[in-house]
């Protein structure tokens, strides 16, 4: 017989949460893909789907004109982090006329991710996407660890 102790909080989740808010933003600004509204309200979005624990990966990927990817943050969610926080940051992404910045979520437990969706708490209507996840042909350019207690987000950058 085992037992699972959690040993953070909601709180801590939001925390965590702050950070990728920061970051996104901060995307939103230098890339000029993405209005700094629709940011803030993918990221209240996204906290609270790792709020309601239905929350694995969150993709942010800034695409060219012609749908290229040019660089990409992976979160993971992680609530067995053992590390301190770091502050956000690393976000110089280049301007690109044309580009787009996309947002993806990978969900941990679609039956909630639904309930969530059905529950009109969501302030954008997330629908599937065809985008890849696969970054095979970019190279890792590090990572980042946002946590708060054992809870946390890794933040891992790729380029092209």
């Amino acid at each position: 017989m085992s037992t699972i102790t959690q040993t953070y909080t909601r709180t801590d989740i939001r925390k965590v949460f702050e950070n990728f808010q920061a970051d996104l933003q901060m995307l939103a600004l230098r890339t000029q893909a993405m209005t700094v509204d629709h940011a803030q309200k993918c990221a209240y979005d996204i906290c609270l789907m790792a709020l309601e624990q239905c929350l694995r990966y969150v993709h942010v990927q800034l695409r060219d004109s012609h749908g290229n990817l040019v660089r990409v943050h992976r979160y993971s969610v992680k609530d067995d982090i053992l590390s301190d926080s770091q502050r956000p940051g690393g976000n110089r992404w280049p301007c690109l006329p044309g580009g787009t910045l996309w947002v993806l979520i990978e969900d941990s437990d679609n039956q909630k991710l639904e309930a969530l969706k059905r529950s009109g708490r969501l302030k954008i209507n997330w629908g599937p996407s065809y985008w890849s996840t696969n970054y095979s042909g970019m190279r890792n350019d590090g990572a980042r660890l946002y946590s708060s207690n054992s809870y946390g987000l890794r933040r891992d950058t790729f380029v092209t």
